[in-house]
């Protein structure tokens, strides 16, 4: 009788230790009934091939152990992308449903979060996974003190300052200027002032000389410099945002920034700044790391002369006598709330992608930096840099951008309502004042008036002050909205 019973006993515990071993997820994701998972995002060209190839890679391996597939779409621009999430917020006609996942800048986030769409992915992650992250990265996607995550870090950048090193070591060596002068903003704008003054004295025409820099992303020389002056422009507290528009620090960045261009010694004319280095109209210029795939490797001339240059990377300038500080930005990934089970899923896709081997693949191979602390581990970096190549723009650009992850204060400004039309604001108000104020000299220059008169009617106390009340009214509107 004992007999009978026992053996469909042992067999039902047998069982039951055979299907323990399968590890149920703790969501019900399953590899026979996969969740779909849809991202969108914004990159394009070299990076948009990378993010593709490693979604392929997920899907294909991890993804499909898990139960998860991943769909990701490109948007076009940042801005585009924005766009069309509000579109599809509003249920507009003909717009798309929403995504589970998008990429955007923490302002964005920040109002998707005040209609309360913006999923916490805290609880998908623990504190150790927490603390793998660059602390900063990880800070920038929580909004208060409760220590929810609403911006999830994938890849980031900074700045750094790119040389055209061809027609530097010409202007070098004809000087005696050298590279020390690189590493502050009272040295670029000396140094600028030296390049016009010598490609001047190439030619018998007067005044002929050439522009040596221009930046891009403007607000970030505003925000960066003015708090490496010490004063926060936008710094939230309590749901607060208070305006410190400091004027004798704006004066200094006013003089490092609009005096030169209106003398000629910086400049702009493309979209990007990378744009001007390839026409020779500049021959150096700050802008993201993530933007290193688009540094041109020729100069191609008005007359249409072609030359081959090798670039040369540094790191940000400083002011002088400061603590080194700069932009911490890229975008991060917001979820959308829905079901724990698909938050959970694109979670799961976000830490699979951020693992070092695959996050540091995206970072060769698209310009951004690895967001995870052991990206700085030199002997962990190797292999990738010997891929790569050590001397490679790309080598360079990530060990640059990550000794300034690790050396430099890294800042962004917290998000608050009105935001990006502040940033806006800091982002073309000097640029759109020194570009107009040039084209006015250039004008009196035809009219017969002599270049050092011309100047001076514009580099005046009167004439900062009203840009500096202008744009203070402009920035006090905005945030007492």
């Amino acid at each position: 009788m004992k007999k009978r019973w026992v053996l469909p006993v042992m067999a039902a515990v047998f069982i039951s230790l055979l299907t323990g071993c399968e590890k149920k997820d703790p969501y019900g994701l399953s590899e026979k009934d996969p969740v779909t998972i849809t991202i969108w995002h914004y990159y394009n060209g070299v990076q948009k091939e990378e993010f593709d190839r490693l979604v392929q890679e997920f899907n294909e391996n991890e993804g499909r152990e898990k139960g998860i597939i991943v769909k990701a779409f490109n948007k076009g621009s940042i801005d585009e992308l924005s766009i069309l999430i509000n579109e599809s917020i509003e249920k507009k006609i003909g717009s798309d449903p929403l995504p589970d996942v998008f990429s955007a800048y923490v302002d964005k986030v920040y109002e998707v979060d005040q209609m309360g769409l913006a999923a916490d992915l805290s609880s998908y992650l623990t504190s150790d996974e927490i603390g793998e992250y660059v602390d900063a990265y990880m800070e920038e996607g929580k909004f208060d003190s409760t220590g929810a995550i609403k911006v999830f870090p994938i890849a980031k950048s900074t700045e750094i300052l790119t040389v055209n090193k061809t027609d530097w070591d010409k202007f070098a060596e004809a000087t005696g200027e050298t590279e020390e002068a690189l590493s502050t903003w009272e040295g670029i704008t000396r140094v600028a002032e030296s390049y016009y003054k010598w490609t001047d004295s190439l030619t018998e025409e007067p005044y002929d000389g050439k522009a040596f820099f221009g930046r891009d992303a403007f607000a970030n020389y505003m925000i960066i410099g003015s708090l490496q002056l010490g004063h926060e422009i936008f710094k939230v507290k309590d749901g607060k945002t208070v305006l410190d528009f400091d004027e004798q620090t704006m004066r200094k960045l006013w003089d490092n920034y609009y005096v030169p261009y209106v003398n000629g010694y910086f400049g702009s004319y493309g979209k990007f700044r990378s744009d001007d280095v390839k026409t020779g109209q500049l021959v150096a210029f700050v802008g993201a790391t993530s933007g290193i795939a688009y540094f041109p490797t020729s100069v191609t001339l008005e007359d249409g002369t072609n030359y081959a240059i090798e670039s040369k990377l540094y790191p940000l300038p400083n002011f002088q006598g400061t603590v080194p500080c700069a932009v911490q930005q890229g975008a991060g990934m917001m979820v959308f709330k829905s079901e724990e089970k698909r938050e959970y899923a694109a979670t799961l896709f976000l830490k699979w992608f951020t693992c070092l081997g695959q996050n540091m693949k995206f970072a060769i191979g698209s310009g951004y930096l690895p967001v995870k602390k052991a990206a700085g581990n030199e002997e962990l970096l190797k292999p990738f840099l010997a891929e790569a190549g050590e001397d490679s723009g790309a080598s360079q650009n990530l060990l640059i951008g990550l000794n300034t992850a690790n050396q430099y204060r890294l800042y962004t400004s917290k998000p608050f309502k009105g935001g990006d039309r502040a940033r806006n604001v800091l982002n073309l108000a000097m640029v759109i004042k020194a570009k107009e104020d040039y084209e006015k000299i250039c004008t009196l220059m035809e009219q017969g008036v002599n270049r050092e008169s011309a100047v001076a009617e514009f580099v005046t106390e009167e004439n900062f002050d009203q840009w500096y009340r202008d744009t203070m009214e402009q920035l006090e509107a905005i945030i007492g909205e």
